[in-house]
């Protein structure tokens, strides 16, 4: 008979998720059916998963007449907190019906994914007598729950409780995830969001640069190219860098953006206000297989977060570029978060900025890595190796798997 494992996976963006990716293919190089259970975003897709992985993208409540209705109603007579709800219950049901429709109940696995993820994969345990594993991908306050919301937290905290094990980037957020929901787990397996140390690195690494050919920059004007990968917005400091950025001589500041945006957008155009010096927006995301060419032209990376929930504050070991810089060996500038600067300053892999829009300390900050920049690669490179290469993390999580 066999194997098939299912990961339900609600928020769907799957094509900028490198745990979601590398644990389909790694459970598909154990022998394992993969049938991914998402919904339809604004993320690109992934174009290269394998033969026996299967993504089945849902539409969202949204998406159909009938639902939109029943918002506007649920709006009109305060009951807002009954969408969230309706949204679960939608993607509960199309998942088990497609689970159903595949004949694999018997032997299959699951893996829940935050939320609407585990909540699917232990009604599905409930329903068929089956064993389901949580992963956490975000930590989600249980206080954003309001009214009839709250049902959401309650199914959640059971399935986390009657989950075989925890899946989460490190301690510190196993932490959080234990408050959230009222229990502390006997059976967690760290896993950060990362890659696999040998993906594409050979060809990428000899190949042309990437940015330097899509904005034709010149080694002459711009020697070093500093990137900030992921979203544009203030929450990753986004106008504090580009001001910061725009005193700075002989550096292109990039910001990569992993979903596709106009350059008309009034937040990118303020920002070409603040910087018309030196500052590259990279709007067009590029497929997760070609993600390396991003990464493998940068200098210097750039991992900033504010600090405005546990879900940022713990973020160094679920940043999904953090982990693409150091695969690179490139050497990184954080801002002061605990996550970010324990790890920085336990590999010596960069520089910790106090306060980001300061030109000054981020120009010495540049001047300090270009200075010993071999002893700062080569760190970035050891760091990836011993914390976040996801081929030897996985493994515990596989044996599991392959034990239930």
């Amino acid at each position: 008979m066999k194997k098939s494992c299912s990961i339900f996976f609600y928020e769907g963006y799957v094509g900028v998720a490198p745990t979601i990716i590398n644990l389909a293919k790694s459970l598909n190089n154990c022998g394992f059916y993969v049938n991914i259970y998402a919904t339809e975003n604004e993320y690109p897709y992934p174009q290269e998963m394998g033969e026996k992985i299967k993504i089945t993208y849902f539409k969202k409540a949204s998406q159909f007449f009938i639902f939109t209705i029943l918002m506007k109603i649920f709006y009109k007579f305060h009951l807002s907190s009954l969408v969230p709800v309706m949204e679960t219950v939608l993607f509960v049901f199309q998942s088990l019906r497609e689970v159903l429709n595949c004949n694999c109940i018997a032997d299959n696995i699951s893996i829940g994914v935050d939320t609407n993820g585990s909540i699917t994969a232990f009604l599905q345990s409930f329903l068929f007598r089956t064993k389901f594993i949580y992963l956490s991908l975000e930590l989600n306050n249980p206080t954003h729950f309001r009214r009839f919301a709250k049902l959401i937290n309650i199914l959640e905290r059971l399935a986390y409780k009657n989950s075989e094990a925890i899946i989460v980037q490190d301690q510190d957020r196993f932490t959080t995830l234990c408050d959230y929901n009222q229990y502390q787990h006997p059976k967690v397996f760290y896993l950060p969001n990362s890659v696999t140390a040998y993906d594409s690195i050979a060809q990428v690494e000899v190949s042309e640069n990437y940015f330097r050919k899509i904005f034709n920059l010149s080694s002459q004007d711009f020697p070093y190219i500093v990137i900030q990968a992921g979203m544009i917005d203030d929450v990753v400091f986004s106008q504090s860098l580009a001001k910061a950025f725009t005193s700075i001589k002989g550096c292109a500041l990039i910001f990569h953006e992993r979903v596709k945006r106009e350059i008309y957008d009034p937040y990118l155009q303020k920002l070409q206000e603040i910087n018309s010096v030196n500052l590259f927006l990279s709007l067009v995301p590029l497929p997760y297989e070609q993600i390396d060419k991003i990464y493998a032209s940068a200098t210097i990376g750039l991992a900033f977060y504010r600090n405005i929930d546990n879900n940022f504050s713990q973020i160094a070991m679920a940043s999904g570029k953090l982990a693409h810089y150091l695969k690179h060996g490139k050497p990184i500038l954080v801002n002061n978060l605990e996550s970010l600067s324990r790890l920085v300053e336990k590999y010596q892999i960069g520089v910790v900025i106090q306060e980001p829009s300061n030109s000054l300390e981020m120009e010495l900050a540049i001047q300090k890595i270009l200075d010993n920049y071999a002893f700062y690669s080569r760190n970035a490179k050891i760091c990836f190796e011993e914390e976040f290469d996801f081929a030897k993390k996985v493994q515990p999580v596989l044996s599991l798997l392959a034990n239930l």
